[in-house]
């Protein structure tokens, strides 16, 4: 069985760092490739093949409103196979957790949860599956 191929969209540093190093030591889990923002991460998507995208809800250079719409766009016409998506969210923005649920993509998971929750959660979704970290919930009944 081939390794889940990912690509990592974060543009804090330190974050995307530890993530690479975090996810690359789980089994069946290689990150391809990493971007610092939207755009960058939309070139990759349409150029190399990728099984989940990991990306931050947070974008320097545009909304993840746009990047979704513009991926679903960019893959539709791509020679690379379609990648699913797997967003981050802080767990501090209830705010933007509940708009960015209202998109319907593959996978939520908060940005602190554990690097097993999300090699889980990229498995998950990997398979077919959706993914919804348990946290959000907590979250949304906290406001």
């Amino acid at each position: 069985m081939n390794d889940i191929q990912t690509i990592l969209v974060e543009s804090e540093e330190k974050t995307r760092i530890a993530l690479r190093v975090a996810l690359r030591s789980q089994p069946g889990i290689e990150v391809a490739s990493e971007a610092t923002n939207g755009t960058t991460g939309l070139v990759l998507l349409e150029s190399i093949d990728v099984d989940v995208a990991i990306v931050d809800a947070h974008l320097p250079d545009m909304s993840i409103r746009e990047f979704i719409q513009q991926m679903h766009d960019l893959q539709i016409e791509a020679t690379v196979k379609p990648s699913r998506l797997l967003i981050l969210l802080d767990p501090n923005e209830p705010a933007i957790i509940v708009q960015t649920l209202a998109m319907h993509v593959e996978g939520y998971c908060l940005k602190n949860a554990s690097v097993e929750q999300m090699a889980a959660a990229i498995r998950q979704i990997d398979a077919g599956n959706s993914y919804i970290d348990l946290g959000i919930a907590k979250h949304l009944l906290s406001v």
